[in-house]
């Protein structure tokens, strides 16, 4: 009951659970939390020791403290035990949220829910593990996740067996989980990038740009859902067990927001690939020129029928004796002259000349 009313102040909450306070200490040691709800009396050390423990290990951890037990010690206990909010069974769901929200949110301004997962990612251990944990506030300039990072926090928050971004062509981008539940089967992964691509036609069909769509294909063990990211590249997720009708606006929320922030990464990874190809490119040394022999040897002779010295008239008459020979060169290979070529030969009156 408090696990589902947390989800409801703030779907991005993490909550973790534990049956005891020793695997809550446990617990507490590997992860950074923001508030721990903790029940009195617990099975081997109470919720007081391990208050007292906690306060030790984490000084500045918000505790809320919850008790069924009835008698005015352990009432004045509870009372006296300085936490953020303590309250006695049946717990008064309004005012418990409310306490909460004065925990993870009285140092920031807005609404809860307009946050985005934080930027590093922890994976989850295997037990379920205490205490609730806000998501860090976004911003325009924060630095993004990696594939995996992202991918790995969707499997966390999802609770699935497998997240995958496969290509258009079927090769594997990035995953977080097992991906053999959809490449091991001989026909399911192309059937599913025949679903990415019609919803690609679909897209165009609307004539609108991008239009993000979800999929979902489920049978008794396991369901997929499918999400195109851009035309190059779709989301795919797996979860265990059927359709849960409750599940499927959790699901629908966070792979929207997923889409988005992979949309971004990837963006960014083919921004920084066209920036370093483009670097390499600058920075590549031209190759060397190579002149064969029989050319290094006509430059040769061309500069040694140069005067050594001598006048500017002279040197101007050798440059033009080049390009008379170069133009003597361009009409061999040829069956006429031009007048103009014949004229700068000599072999045509000049213009000052009768035909």
């Amino acid at each position: 009951m408090v696990s589902a009313s947390l989800k409801t102040l703030d779907p991005q909450i993490e909550v973790m659970e534990a049956p005891s306070a020793e695997e809550a200490l446990f617990i507490s040691a590997s992860y950074l939390l923001d508030l721990v709800v903790l029940d009195f009396r617990l099975p081997g050390m109470s919720g007081l020791d391990m208050l007292s423990r906690l306060r030790k290990r984490k000084p500045g951890i918000k505790i809320i403290l919850v008790t069924g037990v009835e008698d005015a010690g352990t009432r004045k206990q509870v009372a006296e035990a300085g936490v953020e909010a303590y309250f006695f069974k049946p717990i008064e769901i309004a005012g418990f949220l409310e306490a909460v929200r004065r925990c993870l949110y009285a140092d920031q301004v807005g609404v809860p829910g307009q946050h985005s997962p934080p930027a590093a990612y922890v994976e989850p251990s295997q037990a379920d593990g205490l205490g609730a944990s806000k998501p860090e506030p976004g911003t325009s300039q924060a630095t993004h996740p990696s594939l995996d990072e992202r991918l790995a926090w969707l499997k966390k928050t999802l609770r699935a067996t497998t997240v995958l971004l496969v290509n258009d062509a079927g090769k594997m981008v990035e995953m977080a989980g097992n991906p053999s539940q959809i490449t091991s089967g001989s026909h399911l992964l192309p059937a599913l990038l025949d679903a990415y691509r019609t919803s690609l036609r679909v897209s165009d069909a609307l004539g609108v740009g991008h239009v993000e769509s979800l999929q979902v294909f489920s049978n008794a063990r396991q369901c997929i859902f499918l999400a195109p990211v851009n035309p190059s590249n779709v989301l795919l997720v797996v979860t265990p067990g059927g359709i849960v009708p409750e599940m499927l606006a959790l699901v629908s929320r966070e792979v929207h927001q997923a889409v988005q922030e992979l949309q971004v990464i990837l963006d960014q990874a083919r921004q920084a690939e066209m920036l370093k190809r483009d670097s390499d490119v600058a920075s590549t040394p031209p190759q060397e020129v190579v002149v064969d022999q029989a050319t290094m040897a006509e430059v040769t002779n061309m500069f040694a029928q140069a005067p050594q010295k001598g006048s500017r008239e002279q040197a101007e008459g050798y440059w033009e004796s080049l390009g008379e020979n170069e133009l003597l060169d361009r009409a061999s290979g040829r069956d006429g002259l031009t007048y103009d070529e014949a004229r700068d030969l000599g072999l045509a009156p000049g213009e000052d000349q009768p035909v």
